[in-house]
């Protein structure tokens, strides 16, 4: 079964590992195997950071994201966010559970001090602490509503991610993540449901993809090729250049050593890319905006 190739149409997004594998929080359904005190993957520095924005401007980049791990492990994160605001858009993915008043503050005046956006996603697997917990680990969810809580009162509209394990689950999630929301002062909660990916500590509880979990041709032909995060973002870590934050942690997914060498197509030919056709574009900003009353 041969697998399809996604076109590469241009360096649109540019996602940052910035802090590695490194992360406060051990989640049982991490796909890249995220941990504390993983070597897997070093951070950038600051200066590194700046070499890639200056790259991502040359190539005509519409926005900047930063993924981990946790960035905000990153002891220059703050920094970061400012020199990237001098130039792009940018969005940080976060559990949250790092966001002090002292650090939301500085972020805020580095955001209103810009002409461009400032995101953020927390990663927030269930409505309730009992079942969060139990995948992200103890006092994550107090931790990660507190968070949310902080960039609301700042100014920020946070956009809270929730992984659904099965395509069947409850269907009236959203409001029960709404009602949370709402409950803790959120006036305008935007909740984003993503699939699980069946990679990293994932694999092991759910066995992983098999041989025709693949993209085909003719499967592509459904899709437009353009929905695909691959067909417009690369993602850059001190490990060289991958074609999506999914497979940063995947050899198959690897480009090269710099953002020049990784723009050509990319075969879909990895269990993943079956999970995004299925599901569509799932790593934008795109969230369910809850309607305020």
């Amino acid at each position: 079964m041969t697998a399809a190739e996604c076109p590469f149409s241009g360096l649109d997004s540019l996602w940052i590992q910035v802090a590695g594998l490194s992360c406060n929080l051990r989640c049982a359904h991490c796909f890249n195997s995220s941990a504390p005190g993983s070597r897997e993957m070093r951070s950038l520095s600051r200066e590194e950071v700046k070499t890639l924005l200056n790259e991502a401007e040359e190539a005509g980049v519409r926005d900047v994201v930063f993924t981990g791990g946790e960035p905000f492990l990153h002891p220059g994160m703050a920094e970061i966010a400012e020199d990237t605001l001098s130039r792009f858009p940018a969005t940080i993915l976060t559990n949250g559970t790092l966001l002090t008043d002292r650090l939301v503050g500085r972020l805020a005046s580095a955001a209103r001090g810009s002409r461009y956006s400032l995101e953020f996603r927390i990663s927030l697997d269930a409505p309730s602490e009992e079942e969060n917990d139990r995948i992200r680990g103890k006092g994550s969810f107090r931790r990660a509503l507190e968070g949310a809580v902080r960039l609301d009162k700042a100014g920020f509209l946070p956009v809270v991610t929730a992984v659904r394990f099965r395509e069947d689950e409850d269907p009236e999630a959203l409001g029960a993540f709404e009602r949370l929301l709402r409950g803790r002062g959120i006036r305008k909660p935007r909740v984003k449901f993503l699939p699980v990916f069946r990679l990293g500590r994932e694999e092991g509880r759910s066995g992983g993809y098999g041989e025709d979990d693949r993209v085909t041709s003719e499967m592509l032909g459904l899709l437009d090729p353009d929905l695909f995060l691959c067909s417009s973002s690369r993602v850059a870590t001190a490990l060289g250049v991958f074609v999506c934050p999914v497979l940063v942690n995947e050899p198959a997914g690897r480009m090269g050593d710099t953002l020049a060498e990784s723009y050509r197509a990319f075969a879909l030919a990895h269990g993943a890319c079956s999970t995004c056709f299925r599901h569509g574009a799932v790593c934008a900003n795109a969230a369910t905006a809850v309607r305020e009353e």
